[in-house]
């Protein structure tokens, strides 16, 4: 069993744990992406206390906005699940709006993905029917891995951020 409190202390070992998990579930049928992302409580605080409402409103959804209520903690968690979801789809923060990419939580606190505009186009494109997202945060960093599962028969070999460099 590993050492907690060493996977907490470091969050390289942290990452490379979910990286390991991550490969595993990439071998599952259907799975057309994995991402993972990592973010700095301290670093997102700052970030909010500089930019205020206008820092807000140009990366989150009026949903995450009102569910975070301000917490960096949570504000965190929520972009590095965004971050997860457009490595699944092979794009970064350069390609689309945030916005398009909104992480709310059910009654239970899983997080859930809703896609808009360009964000949904390119899962379109690849044929993703549906995300599976786990998200947490512990001693001043939030981490998010997520997964984009194909519609069945849909799975793109091709798709940008799984293409083999044939040369």
């Amino acid at each position: 069993m590993r050492d907690v409190d060493a996977l907490l202390a470091s969050p390289s070992a942290a990452l490379a744990s979910a990286l390991e998990a991550s490969a595993l579930a990439e071998d599952r049928n259907g799975v057309v992406g994995i991402g993972i992302d990592v973010v700095s409580v301290p670093r997102m605080d700052r970030l909010v206390s500089e930019g205020g409402s206008a820092f807000l409103d140009r990366g989150w959804t009026p949903v995450e906005s009102a569910e975070a209520d301000g917490d960096p903690e949570r504000l965190a968690t929520r972009w590095a699940a965004k971050e997860a979801v457009m490595k699944c789809l092979g794009l970064g923060i350069s390609d689309l709006d945030p916005r398009d990419i909104e992480i709310s939580s059910s009654e239970s606190g899983a997080p859930s993905v809703v896609l808009r505009g360009s964000a949904a186009t390119c899962a379109r494109s690849l044929g993703i029917s549906k995300f599976h997202v786990s998200a947490s945060h512990e001693s001043g960093w939030a981490a998010a891995i997520a997964v984009a599962f194909a519609r069945v028969g849909q799975e793109d070999p091709e798709a940008p951020h799984q293409r083999k460099d044939k040369t």
